[in-house]
């Protein structure tokens, strides 16, 4: 025996010995083992003399795969594989928790878990989107990992070569290969898919929410008592009366009589140009009022009276009818109005299109898709059919030709030419909206059409007899196509952004991501500084502000899109600290608009909310959520009062959301939601009133309810049960923002309140827990 022992001592030698290139071998240097060239070879005069023993396959970490040879051409010439992309490197088991490691020596994945003396384990660089379990459903995920293989010294290597020979930095050049959160909620073959968006990458992040939220159930003894009412304020007080109800009948005059006093139009007409038509183009304004007055003049002859036209007013009043005041929307009336008027146009219009049976669809039938959308939209209405409709719509538009660039077939006039452009890129536009809300790819993508960008002029400068268009103007100057026309710009890159962050499988470099970046914020620096106009132009100055600020969120939100998976993993991986910074840019400049639009008018704080909102507010939650448990790694203290200033830009967002989602069909979710992940935060940084803020979310629940209820006390949709137990006398008295129920240790409902479906409910099905368990995506 003590004959065999030498040899087999020789052999483990041998063996550690093959770990290592030839090169790095005979130098004594430590190799870090990447294949074909390591990285110590790769930055010398001489690539192509990396080689390895046969067998170094053999020698990795078992986590390659057994065909790594034979698909990489191991016996490939090391110079003709060394400008490669690393698409094929051999890949990592994911952890179960966020996609950087926090601490890389602990990684458990790796199959082999028993090292030898002396030697330590490989660590490998994960890239970034894991997910942890109280948010999103891991077994939908099979994710990829970028890695680096790392080969620490052992007590064999010289300090010095340890000092001197540390391993490079993680590159920006380094292939990714990510499989990115998703949120898909049912079972079998029931379910419902929302893709890779901004919001499953943040959500992942509060795996204490649930918790928190359990604590607030246990401590609120008010929710008790209100819990049937919750839950049809949650499941929405129109769906049983008036989304159910069918539509009678759909004859011109019907359609007529749906329309207000002419007064009432008028001022929902307004509202509409100014606040909708500034940005995305539908109309062209002076035929629509030309067509408007006629109409007026024929109203009482219905059968002059174009059915199409009608339905073209309904949608338009129903896409300002939020805008309005409701008070004074019924004095112009001289009398009372439904608190489901715009509802009921909406319904009548969807179901005229609908049995239309339009075999070709013209300019004025992608009018109707288009104002339905924008007016279902603004409604709350058919948020789960909104991607598939504006694809439908994509589809219809190609059909007709408004994807091609038209200007050389003779028998479309200089004005349908410039009416096509603007129709197909605010189809465009809302097919990408969309998209991003969904987290899907968009329905095409730059190479699919070569339609020229329109032309930024006024309405006026254009009519049907035009024989040439007329000059453009500068950018510089403020038009009723400036939105379109600027925003058109960046329409290709941020197509091409939703593409890319929205695939099954995101393979790019982070130096992309920057490109990405660097691109999107030189389309952001041209956003003309118009100026505003004097005293007395209101409408014109309110134009400038919402365009302006709408620009910011379009392009905000493509930004946010692509930082928001390298933020989260900033504090862990240095590499993407660009991106931490640059979503707090993003973000607090997005809420710093809202709070300016909020000051100035509703109208334009309610135009002004979108997925960019929602978005940018769960981003600065994650960020002071993660600042609170570890504050040496976060970015929000690097300035005195940042968390804060932070803190404050959030609420007034949430109040600006509770203002349009008391409007819309439904939206009681989505505040206790984001009620609850602000307590949370809150309660994470002062830890000290944590009871208070818990207390908060209760006041909010409870008040958004009442008052929901109150708005709608004689409603004929609440039915039989009425206000239930919201009236005046039964509710507590929660009105003083200052007295709040200290915490009380009684039993609640496992379902705070609120009884979960057997049907596909978005909000109880994504993360496993009772209430203020997801956001709503209908």
């Amino acid at each position: 025996m003590a004959d065999i022992q030498p040899p087999e001592q020789r052999i483990r030698k041998r063996r550690r010995r093959t770990i290592a290139c030839s090169q790095c071998r005979s130098r004594k240097l430590k190799c870090d083992r990447e294949y074909p060239t390591c990285g110590r070879c790769l930055k010398s005069k001489a690539p192509a003399k990396c080689s390895y023993e046969d067998g170094f396959l053999w020698q990795q970490p078992s986590t390659v795969d057994s065909s790594f040879a034979e698909r990489s051409g191991a016996s490939a010439p090391a110079s003709t594989q060394s400008q490669m992309q690393l698409v094929d490197r051999p890949v990592a088991h994911p952890t179960p928790d966020s996609g950087i490691s926090s601490s890389r020596p602990q990684l458990t994945n790796l199959t082999n878990t028993n090292p030898t003396p002396g030697e330590k384990r490989d660590r490998f660089l994960e890239t970034v989107l894991g997910a942890p379990k109280a948010a999103v459903n891991q077994d939908f995920m099979n994710t990829e990992l970028l890695h680096r293989h790392r080969h620490h010294p052992s007590n064999q290597d010289s300090r010095a070569d340890s000092v001197q020979d540390d391993e490079p930095p993680v590159s920006p050049s380094q292939q990714l290969d990510l499989s990115p959160r998703i949120m898909i909620r049912g079972k079998d073959t029931k379910t419902r898919y929302n893709g890779s968006g901004i919001f499953a990458n943040l959500i992942a992040q509060f795996p204490d929410l649930r918790s928190f939220a359990e604590e607030i159930r246990l401590a609120s003894p008010h929710l008790s008592a209100l819990r049937f009412d919750l839950t049809r304020v949650t499941r929405g007080l129109w769906k049983k009366k008036i989304l159910n109800e069918a539509v009678q009948n759909l004859d011109t005059p019907s359609l007529i009589a749906l329309l207000p006093s002419r007064d009432t139009v008028d001022e929902l007409v307004v509202l509409y140009l100014t606040h909708v038509e500034s940005t995305h183009r539908i109309l062209h304004i002076p035929t629509f009022l030309k067509e408007l007055e006629a109409f007026w003049d024929q109203k009482h002859n219905p059968a002059v009276v174009s059915p199409a036209f009608v339905v073209q007013l309904l949608l338009v009043l129903a896409c300002a009818w939020n805008l309005a005041d409701f008070a004074t929307l019924e004095l112009k009336n001289g009398s009372s109005l439904d608190c489901y008027t715009a509802i009921n146009w909406v319904k009548h219009a969807d179901k005229w299109i609908e049995t239309a049976h339009i075999k070709r669809s013209d300019i004025v039938i992608l009018r109707l898709h288009i104002l339905l959308v924008t007016a279902q939209k603004s409604l709350g209405m058919g948020r789960s059919k909104a991607w598939l409709t504006t694809a439908t719509l994509v589809k219809q538009a190609m059909l007709a030709g408004y994807h091609r660039d038209t200007s050389l077939y003779t028998k479309i006039s200089p004005f349908n030419q410039e009416m096509r452009r603007r129709i197909w890129i605010t189809i465009l536009e809302l097919d990408l909206q969309v998209s991003f809300e969904r987290g899907m790819p968009p329905s095409v993508q730059e190479s699919d059409y070569d339609t020229a960008t329109p032309l930024n002029v006024n309405d006026i400068d254009l009519h049907e007899a035009v024989e040439e268009l007329p000059t453009e103007r500068s950018l510089e100057d403020f038009t009723d196509c400036s939105f379109q026309t600027i925003l058109t710009q960046s329409l290709p890159l941020r197509l091409k952004v939703c593409h890319l962050m929205h695939s099954p499988r995101i393979r790019c470099r982070y130096e992309d991501i920057l490109r990405l970046d660097w691109e999107l914020n030189r389309h952001m620096s041209r956003i003309p500084n118009w100026k505003m106009p004097e005293l007395g132009h209101i409408k014109t100055a309110d134009k400038i502000a919402l365009t302006k600020a709408m620009l910011e969120n379009k392009i905000g939100l493509s930004l946010l899109s692509i930082h928001t998976p390298f933020a989260i993993e900033a504090p862990r991986e240095p590499l993407f600290a660009p991106s931490s910074r640059a979503r707090l840019e993003i973000v607090t400049m997005i809420l710093s608009t809202q709070k300016r639009l909020q000051e100035t008018s509703r109208s334009l704080s309610l135009c002004n909310l979108g997925d960019w909102t929602v978005q940018a507010y769960c981003s600065i939650c994650q960020l002071l959520h993660e600042g609170a448990a570890n504050p040496g790694l976060s970015l929000i203290h690097t300035l005195p009062g940042l968390p804060e200033s932070l803190i404050s830009l959030v609420e007034v967002a949430l109040a600006c959301m509770e203002s349009r989602l008391l409007l819309v069909i439904k939206g009681a979710k989505e505040y206790f939601f984001m009620s609850t992940i602000l307590a949370l935060v809150k309660a994470k940084m002062w830890a000290v009133q944590a009871t208070i803020y818990k207390q908060e979310v209760v006041e909010r629940v409870i008040l958004f309810a009442q008052t929901l209820f109150t708005r709608h006390a004689n409603c004929a949709h609440l039915g039989e049960l009425g206000m239930g137990s919201f009236k005046t006398n039964q509710v507590p008295n929660l009105n003083v923002p200052q007295q709040f129920v200290p915490e009380i240790n009684l039993p609640m409902p496992e379902d705070f309140g609120l009884t979960a479906s057997t049907d596909l409910d978005p909000y109880l099905g994504a993360f496993d827990w009772g209430d203020m368990a997801g956001f709503a995506f209908e």
